[in-house]
């Protein structure tokens, strides 16, 4: 289950990443820094690495499944601007 749904992740990271890449495709961002890029690696890579630690208080399913949920909500306000200002730009839907 978990090899099914880290391949479903990648593809839809992909999948987002070249959409992003598409629409923004005009700009000229320049290369993220290696060094940042690695220290954000490490620090990820142990903190997953000491998961079993965690695991001991928390199941680490219910931290995968809390955490977005708790993001959805603490931003709840923003993403449902975001959400309705998109609305609003599509015409045939006509809400104003």
């Amino acid at each position: 289950m978990i090899e099914f749904l880290s391949g479903t992740w990648s593809i839809l990271m992909d999948w987002l990443y070249n959409i992003v890449r598409f629409c923004f495709s005009w700009i000229n961002i320049p290369s993220f820094p290696v060094e940042l890029a690695s220290s954000i690696d490490s620090f990820l890579g142990l903190i997953f690495n000491n998961l079993s630690l965690l695991g001991f208080f928390i199941r680490p399913v219910t931290i995968r499944i809390v955490v977005p949920i708790l993001l959805i909500v603490i931003n709840f306000e923003l993403i449902y601007k975001l959400v309705m200002w998109i609305i609003r730009k599509l015409p045939f839907i006509n809400i104003k």
